[in-house]
């Protein structure tokens, strides 16, 4: 029975790789196929001697009795989450009970054994191991109070089945959820920039962008962003996209201009995939032949912050107020007028200003400004 059902459940569990939810079906198949009360998978982050739970899910029994369990034994205070020495054993994958783990006349065996009691459980069967440097991966099976030990061979010979599977499995999850975090953290990043960022086949199929692109390419302007695809207006501004989409081989760069300066504008450059996927196996990915557009509206004013300009610039909040100001096109006169400070004062402060940004006139000024790292930023920063 545990090693048919090791061979059943191995498609299930590697997908468990990318889809943790996935986890807790898994467990009850588990549960019901030995007939175990409790299965429970963890992921610790070791503090010393000691685990921290950083993730787990549990069977659906577990869970709906969540709050017993983590009152009695899923706490801190689980004497099962001090690393002893038989948790060092070469035989790193062995399956062992709280008997095998720690000595017969121990407490923590004692105490383990009480807390479980609690809830109407004996001491299970379970895998512990070291998957990463300082990351553990537990699963553990427990049978109710009133079973008797003839279960116990069939728990441990199952898991002792399953157990090379869980190590593969536990380090390939680490490395998927990890590029899913790099992944949400890059897009979260890219989001704010003030450039448009459209990541799409050489077909104009978009696969990702960010809402600087949504929002250049909204309410006329010469490409459109619509149902997953991007598209020219016009019969110009189409030829122009399919020249960025179907860059040359040798092309590691191609630019292009949508619209005019009097009308709507943008200007793009296509980056192509193959240019810098170079080490990714042929046949894995499905968008070598795709590009990334960066998109700039050039009639567009970047925004600016008077405590993001203070702080690069190293002015004070009043003159970096006065900069951001002039950036957005507004004379010493006016500014005066608005501040209620005489024109003398502030053209001692725009003095200050230029010495400070090493700016000969004021042109220069605006064009530090513009070309600042925050200027490309949207969010907070405004």
């Amino acid at each position: 029975m545990e090693a048919n059902l090791s061979a059943q459940i191995l498609p299930a569990l590697y997908g468990c790789c990318d889809r943790p939810e996935n986890w807790r079906p898994l467990l009850d198949q588990i549960c019901a196929s030995l007939g175990v009360r409790s299965a429970a998978v963890q992921i610790y982050r070791q503090d010393g001697g000691h685990l921290i739970q950083r993730w787990q899910e549990r069977d659906s029994y577990s869970h709906a009795n969540a709050a017993q369990h983590d009152r009695w034994i899923n706490n801190p205070d689980n004497p099962r989450l001090a690393i002893v020495p038989r948790d060092r054993l070469e035989a790193q994958l062995a399956v062992r009970t709280d008997e095998q783990r720690f000595d017969s006349t121990s407490p923590q065996l004692q105490e383990t054994r009480h807390r479980l009691a609690q809830i109407g459980l004996r001491g299970g069967s379970g895998v512990l191991f070291e998957f990463e440097p300082s990351r553990w991966f537990s699963l553990i099976l427990h049978r109710q109070i009133s079973d008797t030990a003839d279960g116990d061979g069939k728990d441990a010979a199952f898991l002792s089945d399953i157990a090379p599977h869980l190590l593969a499995l536990s380090r390939l999850s680490a490395t998927v959820q990890a590029a899913y975090s790099a992944q949400a953290t890059l897009a979260s990043i890219v989001d704010r920039l003030r450039p448009g960022v459209i990541f799409c086949t050489g077909s104009g199929e978009v696969r990702w962008h960010n809402r600087a692109a949504a929002a250049m390419l909204a309410n006329g302007a010469p490409l459109t962003l619509g149902h997953g695809q991007l598209r020219g207006v016009s019969a110009e501004s189409r030829q122009r996209l399919a020249r960025l989409l179907s860059p040359a081989r040798d092309d590691d760069m191609v630019t292009a201009a949508f619209g005019d300066l009097d009308d709507s504008m943008v200007q793009a450059i296509a980056l192509p995939n193959g240019a810098f996927k170079a080490d990714v196996a042929e046949g894995w990915d499905d968008d070598r032949d795709g590009v990334a557009l960066i998109l700039i509206d050039p009639s567009q004013a970047p925004m600016l912050s008077v405590g993001h300009v203070t702080s690069l610039f190293g002015l004070t909040p009043a003159e970096a107020q006065l900069a951001v100001a002039l950036s957005q096109g507004v004379s010493l006169n006016a500014y005066a007028d608005r501040r209620g400070i005489s024109v003398g004062t502030v053209r001692i402060q725009m003095k200050r200003i230029l010495e400070k940004t090493d700016s000969r006139r004021q042109a220069d000024l605006v064009g530090k400004l513009y070309g600042s790292v925050i200027a490309q930023l949207h969010g907070s920063m405004h």
